[in-house]
């Protein structure tokens, strides 16, 4: 069988529409070859080119010059995300005004305008920025997810914006769909976080009418001495909680561990460990045990529910005044 001829090299290694192959002198037959295999209606792609998520998104970028946005933009920037909106063979495409919204299977298409500062330019695609993407979320997400994927945004290692860049932000977008929404997350979102599970675990304690913790302070023994970075805590009360995940389970971890709390401990703090289970209600009307155990430790150092706000204020202005 007659080996088909050679790719121009321009068309090497990525997706390229009908128009690209026609502007480099393939001729029809052979953009229907067996070495080339189809992402797309009206995209070619070598056979030998692995297919990944990113590869499909250029393979559509290519033909309809859209955007990759919300879940899909989520994805790419790495956004913490429901399993139900996480679907990876789904790709959101937005079109700016003026071309029609993408319809093809496996995607759903958007209609919006854009300010230029909202799209970022990649290698392979144009996807909508952190912030954008954030906000396009809001259609999307229950309330708490968006608190979640907002903290994300806000994270202590390298985060993708600032709480002055989000406000800013949302100053500008008052009126549009998903602004109320998003407005109503941002009271809710703190920076500074390590994981989604340190914000799904504050706001069950608050939904619980627990005070809110405080976000990864640091905590100092008498002398100084730095201990740890509690995932939440209430310094009033001298109450830590770690949330561990699975990578806690390794012996090195759990030794490691054992050390950061017996630390704390000896300076005095009550520590909390909790765990996924800790999260999910035994049964239906159950209370979550990660709010029994940290109300239990709060009540424990003098926390009483019904003057625990003026409390904690009037311990605040003694402590600053000393």
């Amino acid at each position: 069988m007659r080996q088909p001829s050679e790719l121009p090299p321009q068309l090497h290694d990525k997706p390229f529409t009908l128009a690209d192959a026609r502007a480099a002198g393939l001729s029809r037959r052979r953009t229907r070859c067996r070495d080339l295999v189809s992402p797309c209606h009206g995209v070619r792609t070598a056979a030998t080119t692995p297919s990944t998520l990113l590869d499909r998104m250029h393979a559509l970028v290519a033909v309809t010059c859209a955007v990759v946005s919300h879940a899909t933009a989520a994805l790419l920037w790495g956004f913490p995300l429901p399993a139900s909106v996480a679907n990876v063979d789904v790709v959101h495409l937005t079109s700016r005004p003026g071309n029609r919204a993408v319809r093809r299977k496996n995607v759903v298409g958007h209609q919006q305008s854009f300010e230029p500062e909202e799209i970022v330019a990649g290698s392979r695609v144009h996807c909508t920025s952190p912030l954008r993407t954030w906000f396009d979320l809001a259609s999307m997400l229950s309330l708490d997810d968006l608190v979640i994927a907002g903290d994300f945004l806000l994270r202590r290692r390298n985060p993708l914006s600032t709480l002055d860049e989000l406000d800013a932000y949302l100053q500008g977008r008052k009126g549009k769909p998903g602004y109320q929404k998003a407005a109503r997350a941002r009271i809710l979102m703190r920076s500074g976080t390590d994981s989604p599970k340190e914000t799904e675990l504050r706001l069950l304690l608050l939904r619980h009418g627990l005070p809110e913790p405080a976000v990864n302070v640091p905590m100092f023994d008498e002398t100084g001495r730095w201990i740890q970075d509690p995932d939440l805590s209430y310094e009033v009360e001298r109450v830590a909680i770690q949330y561990d995940g699975g990578h806690h389970a390794t012996p090195a971890q759990r030794r490691s561990d054992i050390f950061r709390d017996e630390n704390a401990r000896d300076a005095g703090w009550r520590v909390v460990v909790l765990t996924q289970w800790d999260l999910t209600p035994l049964g239906p009307g159950m209370e979550p045990t990660a709010v029994t155990r940290v109300r239990a430790a709060l009540v424990e150092r003098g926390w009483m529910p019904d003057r625990g706000p003026a409390r904690r204020r009037r311990s605040a202005r003694t402590t600053a005044s000393i």
